[in-house]
């Protein structure tokens, strides 16, 4: 009897709806399905697992290109600041961090490395702020970009 309503309760907990304040999932992104999945921070037409898009699919927050999402603005590994939300309003992209206690400004680096280190030829700006704001960086071509946030102490 245990097996039988096993069988009958896993369809049910595999076909369930995925979701939480920030994301909805209405199709599987494994059974190569399609579809489209949305909210309010990113909309995405087809699932992981299909075959190649043809061309690149995009919307307000992201770029889908051969079954892969990859943001345009990221997080380099050597930040020391790592909870960093970045909010791309085009044709700018909003900074976002929590405050670090004893600094007195910040200031934040960008570059199309990864790993790239800071320093006068990469440094966007200066801020007092928890927020900063990269003024026309989506204005030009499509080029991935990487974010160092250093604290400057007073």
């Amino acid at each position: 009897m245990k097996t039988i309503f096993l069988l009958i309760l896993l369809p049910t907990l595999l076909w369930a709806q995925s979701s939480s304040e920030n994301f909805t999932l209405t199709k599987s992104v494994i059974d190569a399905g399609g579809g489209a999945s949305s909210s309010t921070n990113f909309s995405l037409v087809s699932a992981f697992g299909q075959p190649t898009p043809i061309g690149v699919q995009t919307s307000e927050n992201f770029t889908l290109s051969a079954g892969f999402l990859t943001p345009l603005l990221a997080v380099s590994p050597l930040s020391p600041i790592q909870q960093l939300v970045i909010k791309e309003a085009q044709p700018d992209a909003v900074l976002h961090w929590e405050s670090i206690a004893g600094a007195g400004s910040y200031s934040v680096y960008r570059a199309a490395a990864i790993n790239f280190t800071p320093g006068p030829g990469n440094l966007v700006g200066t801020t007092a702020s928890t927020t900063f704001t990269d003024s026309n960086v989506l204005a030009g071509p499509a080029v991935q970009q990487y974010y160092i946030v250093l604290v400057n102490n007073p």
